[in-house]
Parts: structure tokens; C-alpha cells; sequence
């Protein structure tokens, strides 16, 4: 008995090893310098109670612009007295609710704002 599982301790070992090398590594610390980059910003909120309203035709200037990112969506917001702000690409999957208070701004695929509408 005791040679058997002399015999079988290599494979064992074998087995271990090849297992602790396939496990994942422990990720490496990150200092200030390796920060994960930022998510876009794709809306912004007034921070006020909603007031259920938006007029897009007073945002309208920004039709054309270059998309700034949350500059941008806080101007249209402002600009449409909306309680939200949200960027859209063209190939956008949104939901189909009507929120009053909401202005979309429509970026194209050179990064421009070609639409501003509510909704």
C-alpha cells in the first residue's frame, strides 16, 4: 500500500502544479498613475425636483457643434429648461418610454451633434 501511493505522488504533484498554473493572478496594486480611464458621460441631471418639461427648439444651436461631452449635454439641458440630458449615437439602443423632461442629443460618427430633440 505504501508503494502505491508512492507511485501516484509524482502525479499529484503534477496535477497541483498544473492547476496553480492556471489560476488567475492576483491583479497588480494600482498607484494614482493607473486609474482606470472615466466612463463618458452620456447624461446629466439638473439636481432640481422635475419640473416635466423640455423645449428642444431653444437647443437647436447646438445642431452641428462639436460634442463636447458634459458641456455639451449641460448646454442642451439648460438651453431646453429639461430636468435630463442624454447623448445618443445613431445606432443607439434606447427604451421607447416618453420622459417629459428629457432632451436627447444625437452625436454622429465624426463626433458632432445632428439632432436635438425631447423625449
Amino acid at each position: 500500500m505504501a508503494f502505491e501511493s508512492v507511485k501516484t505522488y509524482p502525479f499529484a504533484l503534477g496535477a497541483l502544479l498544473a492547476l496553480t498554473a492556471c489560476g488567475a493572478s492576483a491583479p497588480a496594486s494600482k498607484g494614482p498613475h493607473t486609474a482606470a480611464p472615466a466612463a463618458p458621460v452620456t447624461q446629466v441631471d439638473s439636481g432640481q425636483p422635475p419640473r416635466n418639461q423640455c423645449h428642444a427648439q431653444a437647443a437647436q444651436s447646438l445642431v452641428g457643434q462639436a460634442y463636447e461631452g458634459a458641456a455639451t449635454l449641460e448646454k442642451a439641458r439648460a438651453a431646453a429648461s429639461a430636468d435630463v440630458a442624454r447623448m445618443l449615437r445613431p445606432d443607439s439602443l434606447i427604451t421607447k418610454e416618453y420622459m417629459m423632461g428629457r432632451v436627447n442629443v444625437v452625436v454622429d460618427a465624426v463626433n458632432r451633434v445632428s439632432r436635438v430633440y425631447c423625449g
